[in-house]
Order: C-alpha cells, then structure tokens, then sequence
C-alpha cells in the first residue's frame, strides 16, 4: 500500500516537473504591433492621381482682310461734272429715263427708233418714231417737229446715213439741255439712248472706269 502511493506520488511529480520544464522553454510571443510606417512612405497608401483635365485645342481665327473701300469719284472737275461711261438720262418727251452710253467720239446725241414717219402738220414739217427698245417693256410713240436731217458716216458704212433730227431735252445728273436727237436704229445695241458731245460740250468730264455717278 505504501509502495503504491509512493509510485503515485513520484509519477504525478515527474509530470509537473516535465510541464515546469515546458513552461519555461516556451517564449511568450507579444501581440504583433501596429506596423509602423516606413521612412519610405512605403506603407502609406497610394494617393489617387487626379483626373487630367482635357487639352483644349484652340482654333486660329482666320485674318479677315478688310475690304478696301473704292476710291470715291469726284463729282466735279473745275466746275465740270463728272459722269461715267454708262448713265441713265431722263428724256423729254416721254417723261422716262433710259440707259445711255456716253460717248466723247461721236459729234450728236441718238436715240432709238422705228417705224419713223414723216408727215406734216400746221405746214410744218413733223416726224412720228416708236422707241421700242429691246430693254424697254412698253413701245413708246412720239411726234415732234422735225428739226433738220443730217448725215451720219458710219464706219461699216460705205454710204453716209440720212437721219431725221428732233428737240428734245436730256437730263443727265444735274445737267438738262435741250438739243438735237437723231433718231436711229439701236435694237441691236446695248443702251437705246447715245449720248455725243453736243449734250457734253463744257458741261461734263467722262470717266469711263466709272458708271452710274452722276448726281
């Protein structure tokens, strides 16, 4: 009985000792710290990179060259008027204006007509014309006294042109004369009404790099 409690003992000794031995061979580990961070900056997190903001493209405005103004023609040259090449006239009669080419060459001023008649009226002699001009929307019929006739040499002419003459008063700007009108056939010709140097004489300067300034 002895032996038996003395066995127990000495076993339950060995087994405390043999757990005293473990307990002091074990290393308690501490609980793992907060990482610190590095110098490095290594563990902090990565900042997000802002957004690149869109590259604007700037369009270049095309020059804009201005536009020269042209040079203003001068209404008189030592009290004379200064007309154009082409002008509109008002003739008396009808009462209506017309296109009309200004030309310095020719000696008389013409209008277009047809269908002339002669005739006599108070023992006088009188003519009756129609301007029915291709740029005119209206046939026009006039009578006026016969004034005299000339004749024309015209250059694809090989025989001088016999033309009856009438009165009749041109305006042109600012300028009105009453003067001689030859009635010819224009339809084929740009303008019905031609106007020649005796309606210009000491009045007007052509510019014939100009039209329609007369004033």
């Amino acid at each position: 009985m002895t032996h038996s409690l003395y066995r127990l003992i000495s076993a339950r000794l060995q087994i405390a000792l043999s757990l005293l031995f473990l307990l002091s061979a074990c290393t308690i580990n501490p609980e793992k710290q907060d990482a610190k961070p590095s110098i490095n900056g290594d563990n902090f997190p990565t900042a997000a990179k802002p957004p690149a903001c869109p590259v604007v493209q700037t369009k270049a405005c095309p020059s804009v060259k201005p536009r020269s103004c042209p040079a203003s023609p001068a209404a008189k040259i030592a009290d004379k008027l200064v007309i154009g090449e082409i002008e509109k006239v008002l003739v008396d009669p009808p009462q209506q204006t017309f296109m009309a080419r200004i030309d310095t060459g020719a000696a008389g001023t013409s209008i277009h007509a047809s269908n002339i008649v002669a005739f006599e009226r108070d023992g006088r002699d009188w003519v009756r014309f129609q301007i029915d001009h291709p740029s005119i929307e209206t046939p026009i019929i006039i009578e006026r006294p016969l004034a005299r006739t000339v004749l024309i040499k015209q250059a694809s002419a090989e025989t001088p042109e016999r033309r009856l003459v009438v009165k009749m008063t041109i305006t042109l700007g600012s300028m009105t004369e009453q003067i001689d009108v030859s009635l010819s056939e224009r339809a084929t010709m740009t303008y019905p009404v031609l106007i020649g140097r005796n309606f210009l004489r000491n009045l007007a300067i052509v510019d014939v790099s100009q039209r329609l300034i007369a004033k």
